[in-house]
């Protein structure tokens, strides 16, 4: 369906950093689509020319719940407690009277690919080349769909509405796509924007339901929001990660631009490692998969001008702020550079040291035996300095990220 440009929403910002190239899909009258549905949706984004989307509602939801509910004898809840040796145990205590449910808790494990692969028949949108999707009105949502941009080029996601997405696929997924915009967009576990708490297995390992938000792979290059060391570039500025427990984000083999990005959690865990360390007995410290910046395997990361709020029990701890991975190593090291700015490092209004929080997280790690000596180095040496906008306090970047990140009016 066609509309006239000058009645349709405008965006707020034009594409910059790594993703400055991107230009979108064309704006011409015949180019304009306006979709209310998911089967309006799947068929503007097959169209194979250059276009721009505008949607106001799109669901999935149905088909996410339908696969595993009363219509399915696949329960995502029994599929956990499967997997929970003493709850197993005890089912088979109960002999005769629990036959027909224990084997119902053992073909949860081989049912699941099952579910997850309808899930993907129904849930998945793919986008081709030169192609903006964007959303129409404050009620606009794309509820339990999986984007794919998959092998694309050209690619803008100026979408002001919450996502959810289900639990094997990421909400947006990107593998070896160039030039990709993503700007005013909410991405959440589920549409009322309240977070899905991660289910618990003993003796206190977190599984959450959910994948990934926002997941590049494969050479993906030139991003703003095989593994060639000269792909990868990726800028994330002036977003907001609020509450979101994990990934924010984790880096692997690229280049990452991590600037003027505000950091918002609740943490009631007790610190890794530090002066305040309370070593638990029965909960292993990785059980609980929470951070904010994963540097992993040959990523080099720049951060600079960001804030951290933190609430919960424990709101002064520092040692989730950075994980690293085992698979590092120091013949290919990753680097986190901490760029100097008129911005310092705050923890609730509080200076902290960010190259001192990361150099002792890679000590712990290797202390650990999950690093090895060397595989991370905290140093801006050969770094090249990202050219973004400049801020001179953390207020100022509070206020530029609470007014511009997500949805804008």
């Amino acid at each position: 369906m066609a509309e006239d440009p000058e009645t349709l929403p405008q965006l707020h910002h034009t594409p910059f950093g790594y993703g400055g190239a991107s230009t979108g899909g064309s704006t011409n009258r015949s180019s304009i689509y306006i979709v209310s549905n998911h089967t309006q949706l799947r068929e503007a984004l097959a169209l194979p020319f250059t276009k721009t989307i505008y949607c106001t509602l799109a669901t999935c939801e149905y088909y996410t719940a339908a696969t595993s509910g009363a219509s399915s004898q696949f329960d995502f809840i029994l599929y956990l407690l499967s997997l929970n040796a003493t709850y197993v145990s005890l089912v088979e205590d109960a002999r005769k009277n629990a036959t027909e449910y224990r084997a119902l808790l053992g073909h949860q494990n081989g049912w699941r690919p099952v579910v997850s692969n309808t899930q993907k028949a129904q849930v998945g949108f793919t986008l081709t080349n030169n192609t903006s999707l964007i959303g129409m009105g404050k009620g606009a949502a794309l509820n339990g769909i999986n984007l794919y941009l998959s092998s694309v080029d050209n690619i803008w996601d100026c979408f002001p509405a919450p996502e959810t997405f289900p639990s094997s696929f990421d909400a947006v997924g990107l593998v070896t796509a160039t030039n990709v915009w993503v700007d005013g967009c909410e991405l959440q576990d589920q549409l009322s924007g309240e977070y899905v708490q991660p289910d618990i297995i003993d003796p206190g390992w977190q599984v959450d339901r959910f994948d990934g938000l926002f997941d590049c792979e494969d050479g993906t290059d030139n991003v703003t929001a095989p593994r060639d060391l000269g792909k990868m570039h990726f800028t994330i500025f002036g977003n907001h990660f609020n509450n979101s427990a994990s990934r924010n984000p984790t880096m692997r083999f690229g280049t990452f631009d991590v600037y003027a990005n505000l950091f918002e959690d609740i943490n009631d865990n007790e610190p890794r490692f530090g002066a305040n360390l309370k070593r638990g007995e029965d909960v292993p410290l990785d059980a609980v998969f929470e951070y904010h910046l994963g540097v992993y395997n040959q990523s080099t990361v720049q951060l600079r001008d960001n804030v951290f709020l933190q609430s919960g029990k424990v709101p002064d701890d520092t040692s989730r702020i950075f994980t690293i991975s085992e698979a590092t190593i120091p013949e290919l090291p990753a680097t986190v550079c901490i760029r100097d700015s008129s911005v310092p490092p705050t923890l609730n209004g509080a200076d902290i040291e960010l190259g001192s929080i990361a150099q002792d997280t890679v000590d712990w790690f290797v202390d650990e035996g999950d690093s090895a000596k060397g595989a991370v180095l905290v140093t801006c040496e050969d770094v090249a300095v990202g050219d973004y906008q400049t801020f001179e306090t953390v207020q100022e970047v509070t206020r530029y990220v609470l007014r511009e990140a997500g949805p804008t009016s």
